[in-house]
This record gives structure tokens, C-alpha cells and sequence, in this order.
């Protein structure tokens, strides 16, 4: 009887080291396997931050909008089934198809700002800790000046367009940048 419960008791140490020494090598197996995968995710998160630079640069991309809402507080507008798009060509010309929100007050109208033009005034992007910022303005249709604010976070692709105008309320859109495929 004695020697029975000495071998249990040797097999239960065996079995104890080895259970130990096989947690240490899993440890350091799955420090590896940590350490790999954030440094291909940190590679990726630089390499979509360098393609946003690039589109923003080239200034030639494409923005689709999700939803857009006139400021402040309007109702929130989301799009569905029809593309919309604004786009910006390095040939210095922009083509807009948006909905829009016109009217100094209420009742406010939905209408669909639709224009292709050269007239660009002020272009200028500037990158911060989040992305860029794209500014400019232009007189579409009249006298009116409207003013493009576009902001584009790096990481996300994320971008948000607000145009404001002289004569109307800003009407702020939601959407993502993508390169122009032309």
C-alpha cells in the first residue's frame, strides 16, 4: 500500500512539473505570437495612414456620403440606394451630385446640388494628429459662396464634409473617401 501511494504520489509530481514546464512554453509561445500580430496590425494601421495622405495629396478622390443633416440639430437624412458623390480632379475641377438642404427658414426644402465647375477658391489641406483637414469655396450657382470644410481621419477613412453657405444653413455629410477611378 505504501509503495502505491509513493508511485501516485512521484506520478502527481511528474505530472505537476510538466504541466508547469509545458504553461511556461505556451507563455512564451503566445508572447510571440502577441508581439507578431501587433506588429502587422501597427504595419497596416501606417500603410492605410500613407494611402490617405496619398489620396489627399494627388487631390484626386471621391467622396460618398451616407447620411447628411442641416445645422444645427436638423433631422438626420440617410441615403439609400442612389450613389451619391462629390469629386475632386487634380485637373483643378470639382463634379457635385448631393442632396442638399436649401432654405433660410422653414420650411426647408431637399433638393440636389448638381454641378461640375473650375471655380475653386482657397484650396488648402492640412494634416493634423487625426488626419486632414480640406478647406476651399466656390460660387456655384450665383453670388452665393459656399465653403467646403472636408475632414478625413487617416485610419478610419472616415471623412466628413460640411458645406457652408452665405445664404443658407451648413448642411454637414457623413461619408467615405475613396480614389477616383477614371
Amino acid at each position: 500500500m505504501k509503495q502505491i501511494i509513493l508511485c501516485l504520489s512521484g506520478l502527481l509530481i511528474s505530472l505537476t512539473a510538466m504541466s508547469q514546464a509545458t504553461g511556461a512554453g505556451s507563455q512564451e509561445e503566445f508572447e510571440s505570437r502577441r508581439a507578431a500580430k501587433i506588429q502587422e496590425r501597427d504595419a497596416r494601421h501606417q500603410s492605410e495612414i500613407k494611402y490617405v495622405d496619398s489620396l489627399v495629396l494627388s487631390r484626386n478622390y471621391k467622396f460618398t456620403p451616407e447620411n447628411f443633416q442641416q445645422e444645427p440639430a436638423g433631422e438626420m437624412h440617410n441615403i439609400y440606394g442612389i450613389v451619391y458623390t462629390f469629386e475632386m480632379f487634380s485637373d483643378n475641377y470639382m463634379s457635385i451630385d448631393l442632396p442638399y438642404i436649401a432654405g433660410a427658414v422653414p420650411p426647408y426644402r431637399i433638393t440636389v446640388m448638381n454641378e461640375m465647375t473650375k471655380d475653386i477658391q482657397k484650396y488648402t489641406a492640412v494634416q493634423d494628429s487625426d488626419g486632414w483637414t480640406i478647406t476651399f469655396s466656390s460660387n456655384l450657382y450665383s453670388d452665393n459662396t459656399y465653403t467646403f470644410t472636408f475632414k478625413i481621419y487617416s485610419i478610419t477613412q472616415e471623412c466628413e464634409l460640411n458645406i457652408a453657405s452665405d445664404l443658407y444653413p451648413t448642411v454637414t455629410y457623413n461619408g467615405t473617401i475613396t480614389p477616383l477611378n477614371y
